[in-house]
C-alpha cells in the first residue's frame, strides 16, 4: 500500500486532534482516509466511473437526464386512455404485489383538481416534489398547467447542485377538451390518445397501440390486465365529461 506523507500547519494539527479526542476517529490516518473518500465521492467521473455533472458530453447528450429516464423505466406502470366519456387511469396495485395485505400501495395516480389527473412513474419524492408544487394552482388551461410542469422539470436540468428529477408523469386533462401528455425527465412533453409510462412501457405501448379505439371507460377498463398484466389487481381513476 503506497504511503502518503504531508505538511499541515499548527492550527490544523490541533483541530484534528480534536476531531480524534471527541471519539468520531480512532487516528489521524484513519480520519485522512475518510477526508479523501469523501472527496473521491464528490469529484465524479473519476472516481466512479459515471458522469455526476449536469453537463453537455461531447456527442451532445446529458447523462444524467438520460440516468433519470432509467428510474421511470423502473417504476411501476402507469397507463392512460382517453375514452368517448371521459378519461380512465389505471396503476398496478403494488401492495398486492409485494403479498402484504398489511402494506399501503403508494398512490401512483394523483388528482390535482377534477380537469386533471397525474400518475408517476420513478422515484416516488421526485414525484411527490412536483405534486406539491402543482396542488392548489389555479389553472387556467392546458398550456398554463404545461407550462408550470416543464418549468419545475427544467430548474433541474441547467443547475450543477442538482440533479434531473427521476420521476416520469402522465398527465390527463379536461379543460376545453380531453387530452392526455407523457413527460420525462427532461420535461419533454408528448401528447397521446392513450399511452403507458414505467415498467415495461415499451412493449406496453405495443400491445396498447394494437388494442386501442374509441371506446367508453367501462370498455377501457377491460383492457387494464390486457396491457398491465393478468393476475393483478389495479388503482383506478377517471375523469368523466359532464
Amino acid at each position: 500500500m503506497s504511503e502518503l506523507r504531508v505538511v499541515i500547519p499548527d492550527e490544523v494539527d490541533n483541530y484534528l486532534d480534536m476531531v480524534i479526542k471527541s471519539g468520531m476517529f480512532g487516528n489521524k490516518a484513519e480520519l485522512a482516509r475518510a477526508a479523501i473518500v469523501q472527496f473521491l465521492n464528490t469529484i465524479g467521473p473519476i472516481s466512479k466511473g459515471y458522469d455526476t455533472d449536469n453537463f453537455f458530453s461531447p456527442e451532445g447528450r446529458i447523462h444524467q437526464i438520460e440516468y433519470a429516464r432509467e428510474s421511470v423505466k423502473r417504476g411501476a406502470s402507469v397507463m392512460g386512455i382517453i375514452c368517448t366519456d371521459g378519461i380512465l387511469m389505471a396503476s398496478e396495485d403494488i401492495s398486492a404485489k409485494a403479498g402484504n395485505s398489511l402494506m399501503m400501495s403508494p398512490i401512483k395516480i394523483h388528482r390535482i383538481s377534477n380537469k386533471i389527473l397525474i400518475g408517476t412513474a420513478g422515484l416516488a419524492m421526485d414525484g411527490s416534489m412536483i405534486l406539491n408544487q402543482l396542488r392548489n394552482k389555479d389553472f387556467k388551461n392546458v398550456d398554463d398547467m404545461l407550462y408550470t410542469i416543464k418549468e419545475i422539470y427544467w430548474s433541474h436540468t441547467i443547475k450543477k447542485d442538482v440533479r434531473p428529477l427521476g420521476v416520469g408523469l402522465l398527465v390527463a386533462t379536461n379543460f376545453d377538451h380531453p387530452r392526455l401528455f407523457v413527460i420525462d425527465p427532461s420535461g419533454t412533453a408528448a401528447e397521446f390518445t392513450a399511452a403507458v409510462i414505467g415498467d415495461g412501457m415499451e412493449a406496453h405501448m405495443k400491445t396498447l397501440a394494437g388494442k386501442y379505439k374509441k371506446m367508453a371507460i367501462k370498455d377501457a377498463g377491460k383492457l387494464i390486465p390486457t396491457i398491465l398484466g393478468k393476475d393483478k389487481e389495479f388503482n383506478v381513476e377517471t375523469i368523466r365529461f359532464k
